[in-house]
């Protein structure tokens, strides 16, 4: 009995199919191969001639050139009076504030003492002058009387009443340079007083508006605190965005980079952020003395702060003008937000450094897993 069913058999001794291709894959798997193929050469290609942006973030403030005035206490002392505060409008040369300045009154006693002790010695002075002048006139009376006896001659008698000139002469020479002194020590006393008097007021050294007080009454200065930032606020400089970048991104900035400049009151997934470039970088990194300075409001400093904190790189950039806009800046081609900017806005700033192939990045992988330099 055979193992197979005859039909079988015959099937397979029958020559009628040996003329039909096989088929490996259904007309929608090729479809699906190609159009894989397609996507890995797009891939291939785009990974060595696509380019990919390379930015990097910093931290950022809106300033107006010269705008921000610092107005510093010019001497230590308790501050007494505090005559204005923030968001105050002031006039140049007006009274802000008024410090006692202890060290200068100490230094005003000392030359008041040393004034003191000028008229004393010149008093001291022509006391003993005095007493010497009546010895002399005593001594002439006796010798003019010795002279009517005829003791002595009258050539003795010349001879003292010439001494007694010549220090009379003396002592009236002396006692007027004694009294020069004496001027000159109160002259430099006046000069003390109106000194102390004008660096103990501390006035507007411009019209503007106080944006920051950093002080309190009562509180003691140094010679040099700040003690309030005023805006001139007359508008006719224009905007810039001083940016502050870690000092390791710092090295690849260059003057001419787009930068994207987002204020951090506004929304960049809808408003995205103002065009400009980089107009200088300064090379040396700049610490927190330096940036309190520099910004001319010490409430500002955090605002500009990178993380990890770290020497900062300072960048200074333009803000592209649109006057079509309500903010009168140039947003991507949007319209902005509708906002007035003012200097001392915080801003996040974006720099777009440079633009690399894809392939870039996958041949250091590759190097690493092949061994291959």
């Amino acid at each position: 009995m055979s193992l197979f069913r005859k039909n079988a058999l015959d099937a397979l001794s029958s020559p009628e199919q040996l003329d039909q291709p096989l088929r490996l894959l259904r007309p929608g798997q090729w479809l699906l191969l190609l159009s894989l193929g397609g996507f890995c050469i797009t891939i291939a290609v785009w990974s060595v001639f696509g380019r990919l942006p390379v930015r990097i973030s910093g931290k950022g403030v809106l300033i107006r050139t010269n705008s921000l005035t610092v107005v510093q206490s010019e001497t230590a002392g308790r501050l007494l009076e505090l005559n204005n505060d923030i968001g105050d409008c002031v006039k140049r040369g007006q009274l802000m504030a008024r410090i006692d300045p202890v060290n200068q009154e100490v230094s005003k006693q000392e030359a008041r003492l040393q004034l003191q002790q000028l008229i004393d010695q010149d008093q001291e002075e022509d006391r003993l002058g005095a007493i010497r002048i009546r010895q002399q006139k005593a001594e002439i009376a006796r010798i003019r009387n010795l002279v009517k006896s005829g003791a002595i001659s009258l050539d003795q008698l010349s001879q003292r009443e010439k001494e007694l000139s010549s220090l009379v002469d003396s002592l009236e020479a002396r006692d007027g340079q004694r009294e020069q002194q004496i001027q000159q020590q109160r002259a430099r006393i006046n000069a003390r007083d109106e000194e102390i008097k004008r660096i103990a007021q501390i006035r507007a050294p411009i019209d503007g508006c106080v944006v920051d007080r950093n002080v309190h009454r009562g509180e003691v200065l140094q010679a040099g605190s700040p003690v309030f930032t005023l805006d001139a606020q007359n508008g006719q400089e224009p905007l810039e965005s001083l940016a502050f970048f870690p000092a390791g991104d710092g090295k690849r900035l260059n003057v001419g980079l787009r930068v994207r400049i987002s204020p951090t009151s506004t929304k960049q997934q809808r408003h995205g952020g103002i065009d400009g470039v980089v107009l200088s970088i300064r090379q040396l990194p700049v610490d927190d003395t330096a940036l309190t300075k520099r910004l001319g409001l010490e409430s500002l400093l955090e605002a500009v702060r990178t993380e990890p904190k770290g020497p900062l790189i300072e960048v200074k950039t333009s803000l592209k003008a649109d006057p079509n806009t309500i903010s009168g800046y140039d947003w991507g081609g949007g319209p902005g937000p509708a906002l007035q900017l003012s200097a001392g806005t915080p801003t996040d700033v974006r720099v777009l450094v440079e633009e690399r192939r894809p392939i870039s990045y996958v041949i250091p992988i590759l190097r690493d897993l092949t061994g291959i330099f």
